[in-house]
């Protein structure tokens, strides 16, 4: 199994990009708090990992045209179309889907290929975080006060794209494994069903459930999938440009809370990006740390990183990519990770703009879906 992994810092320099809410503690509730973690009882400011992921598949809407899947409620279930065929986000991002409990309780899930982490800041809230003060004063009679939090800080987070899994789906009778609800599985489970509780199925429901797996068969054979007994797999060139794009969509990514009052770039300033086998993603923590004020880059632990699982990087290259004007010290560091790792340790290092690094790598991912 080959992973597209990868960290990214944000520079958001004045930002309250996901917000706690009201913080009820308060008597007069009027403080918006920004949302935050602990750690070694030192509190940090976070964007939570699903607002993040919420940028990232809207980035993939504006920028690449991805048709979103749309969504339903029923009852207290929120869900998508579960049709990863027609609608590449359900493929990346994943879904869950519950069919009426009253007609046999089955659903379907996706794991979704692409996994982050939260976005944390790497200054505590000591450090980072203002309570803005303000009034509402646009209406008649007195100003209203409030306040709010928010923070100057860098955020990082990391990311892993299991490339195997994108544009391949199963029908296995495993959680997270029936990604498709064939009719038949659905007559199986109803019949336990029956012998225990006597209880029946309608046949229209019955009917629908085979419409709509067909209907998504019939589209994945129009769109050159191969379709198996318990497995679809999509064309080269669908899952290529899937892959593809969920990485080239870094350099774009938009949004975020309060940007009306803190208009936040959430552009990376700095990447560091590789293929393994397996699933490991050694970026994650301690290569970019901050100490006493300032925002450091180890580049001894990333050249040990890189030469302990070496024989996982597959193809043996990484990439970083740097904005001109962000943290200009670090260029020497940088040039000795190239220098050791090219010398030493006979892997390819392409030190470039975050631009650059990004598209030479989502040519990389690409490449793969060719040659294996």
């Amino acid at each position: 199994m080959r992973f597209a992994v990868g960290m990214v810092l944000v520079n958001a320099s004045h930002s309250a990009l996901n917000m706690f809410g009201i913080d009820k503690t308060l008597p007069d509730r009027m403080v918006t708090r920004v949302k935050k973690l602990r750690k070694a009882g030192v509190s940090y400011p976070y964007v939570a990992p699903q607002a993040w992921r919420y940028w990232w598949r809207k980035t993939l809407v504006e920028h690449f045209d991805w048709e979103p899947s749309p969504m339903f409620r029923e009852e207290k279930q929120v869900f998508t179309a579960a049709n990863p065929v027609k609608y590449p986000d359900d493929d990346v991002f994943g879904y869950m889907k519950t069919f009426n409990k009253e007609n046999g309780g089955l659903s379907v899930t996706r794991i979704s290929p692409l996994k982050n982490t939260p976005l944390v800041s790497l200054f505590p809230d000591r450090a980072s975080v203002v309570l803005d003060e303000g009034y509402a004063s646009r209406h008649e009679g007195d100003a209203v006060p409030y306040s709010q939090e928010f923070y100057s800080t860098i955020l990082k987070g990391a990311f892993s794209l299991e490339l195997d899994s994108v544009g391949k789906y199963f029908m296995l009778n495993k959680a997270g494994f029936r990604n498709l609800l064939k009719v038949e599985a659905l007559e199986e489970n109803l019949e336990k069903r029956k012998k225990k509780s006597n209880r029946t199925v309608s046949e229209k429901f019955l009917d629908e459930i085979k419409d709509e797996y067909e209907a998504i068969v019939s589209e994945a054979e129009k769109m050159g999938a191969e379709i198996k007994e318990r497995e679809i797999v999509m064309p080269v060139e669908v899952r290529k440009k899937r892959a593809g794009d969920v990485i080239r969509a870094l350099r774009y990514i938009s949004g975020g809370a309060k940007q009306t009052q803190y208009l936040t770039d959430l552009t990376p300033k700095f990447v560091i990006m590789a293929m393994f086998e397996g699933g490991i993603n050694p970026f994650i923590d301690e290569i970019v740390y901050e100490e006493e004020g300032k925002i450091k880059f180890d580049s001894e632990t990333l050249i040990f990183r890189i030469i302990e699982f070496k024989h996982l990087l597959n193809p043996s290259k990484l990439f970083i990519g740097k904005d001109k004007g962000f943290m200009k010290n670090w260029d020497e560091k940088l040039k000795e990770v190239k220098d050791f790792l090219v010398t030493s340790g006979e892997i390819e290092v392409e030190v470039a703009t975050v631009g650059k690094a990004i598209d030479e790598f989502a040519e990389l991912v690409e490449d793969y879906y060719i040659t294996n």
